[in-house]
């Protein structure tokens, strides 16, 4: 305890080198919408989730899900469409009722109406047909009175358009399915906009290069935004890192995140290939990001403990982004593996208690900004400040699952902290007549922060690792 005792002593005098942007900065908030706006959910009521899943949505607060009705159920005879199924419907009235809304998925062919024939193969993707299927969902949606955009497909390279079309997997010419591809989102973008400009389009894929290479093959000008899913692997630490590095081989000949591999450099850079290409800012959406129970990291395979703190980091690194929501993979595991807020038998993860701290800590806050770690975004310790009127909250965690320690400036000993699934974290009052408590890698929110050098130092002044 000695040497816990020595940096509390000096901690308010340690310099704050290691810090971002300081947290004095507090007149000029980064963000002018609460970050509730960005908390969404992937939904699975069309594989099996059952309909009372639907409150779980009012109590966590969802703002957007992603949801789907399958093209052959909305034409399942060539020019005939039907209305939204009953459930569909149901679901639609919950949606409107509590403010939902919807990033409805356009999938994906249509074999009954449009069945292959020996001189049109292809006849059941084809773009004008899937077009006139996304205009008749944006009625259908419009006349149901609730906010809704349209995602062109899921993941085209993986479902339907890459097996049967062939290509290049990664998008690098040639790739008939991806010039299939954007001939679809084109003509669905003009048949949609001519029904109403003001409905949003996006397209979809898991890859951060795949975008790259759509803007390459002529993405129409008039597209809103990118759906993108920015799933991590066994070498990244968190949702603070991507799965490619800045010179990995089949991203090249583009440079799709700088030397740190950090998600908010892919997601600038994306920004900035969109504006380049279209001439003005696209609008960014993660339609699916998430893990499994039992995925590999390198601080080993995840489990539901550590789940809880890589979803409320993902949320907040979107929101600091400047993503416009993150549809969490998923609201049930389903048919998807042990990646849900709830098991199919019904039984809450601890994600879904770390959803739903979350939206009560930072809800209705707006984010200040970062204040601790954007000179290393992808280690360390990791600060976000939010603010409500004139009331502060910090979200603080350490990316590696090390044991810290944070100093409490004298202007905070009226502070009070809670962990990631909604705990108190004990705050401890020592022969110093410092308080103090400690964190790890899943964030803790704490309320009562005064911005200013103080924390500044506070926050530099974090110990490492207190372990034995």
């Amino acid at each position: 305890m000695e040497r816990m005792f020595a940096l509390m002593r000096s901690a308010l005098v340690l310099p704050v080198s290691l810090l971002g942007a300081s947290s004095a900065e507090v007149d000029r908030p980064a963000c002018t919408r609460k970050f509730r706006e960005g908390l969404g959910l992937g939904v699975k009521f069309a594989q099996g989730e059952p309909l009372t899943s639907l409150q779980n949505l009012a109590e966590l607060r969802v703002r957007w899900v992603r949801d789907i009705v399958l093209w052959s159920v909305m034409e399942p005879v060539a020019g005939q469409f039907k209305p939204f199924p009953t459930e569909f419907q149901t679901r639609l009235d919950f949606y409107r009722a509590n403010d939902i809304g919807i990033v409805f998925l356009l999938a994906f062919g249509d074999l009954r109406a449009y069945p292959p024939t020996p001189n049109e193969p292809n006849r059941f993707i084809a773009p004008s047909a899937f077009a006139r299927y996304a205009v008749e969902v944006a009625k259908q949606l419009k006349a149901a009175g609730v906010r809704f955009v349209l995602e062109v497909w899921n993941e085209p390279h993986s479902f339907v358009l890459g097996s049967t079309l062939g290509g290049a997997w990664n998008g690098k010419p040639p790739s008939p399915w991806l010039d299939h591809y954007v001939r679809m989102v084109g003509e669905t973008v003009r048949q949609v906009k001519a029904f109403d400009p003001a409905i949003e389009v996006i397209d979809d894929d898991d890859m951060w290069v795949l975008h790259y290479w759509f803007l390459e093959a002529g993405l129409p000008k008039e597209l809103d935004g990118f759906a993108f899913h920015p799933y991590v692997n066994d070498s990244s630490i968190g949702p603070e890192m991507t799965a490619v590095s800045a010179d990995t081989d089949w991203t090249r000949p583009f440079t799709v995140v700088d030397a740190d591999r950090s998600f908010r450099s892919a997601v600038r850079r994306l920004r900035e290939q969109g504006i380049a290409k279209l001439g003005k800012t696209p609008r960014l959406w993660i339609t699916e990001w998430g893990w499994a129970i039992g995925q590999k990291t390198p601080f080993g395979p995840v489990t539901e403990d550590m789940l809880a703190g890589f979803l409320p980091r993902a949320f907040i690194a979107a929101e600091a982004a400047g993503v416009e929501a993150l549809c969490w993979f998923s609201s049930q595991d389903s048919v998807d593996g042990p990646m849900g807020l709830v098991t199919n038998d019904g039984r809450k993860r601890k994600t879904y208690v770390a959803f739903k701290t979350l939206a009560e800590q930072l809800g209705d806050f707006e984010l200040v900004g970062q204040i601790a770690g954007s000179k290393h975004p992808t280690s360390g310790v990791q600060a976000y400040l939010f603010r409500d009127g004139d009331r502060y909250r910090l979200a603080l965690w350490s990316i590696e699952p090390a044991i810290r320690l944070l100093i409490l400036p004298d202007v905070m000993r009226e502070s009070t902290a809670i962990d990631s699934v909604g705990q108190p974290v004990p705050i401890f009052n020592n022969p110093t007549g410092v308080n103090s408590l400690l964190f790890s890698s899943a964030p803790v929110y704490i309320s009562g922060v005064a911005p200013g050098p103080a924390l500044d130092a506070a926050l530099a002044a974090t110990e490492p690792d207190l372990r034995p």
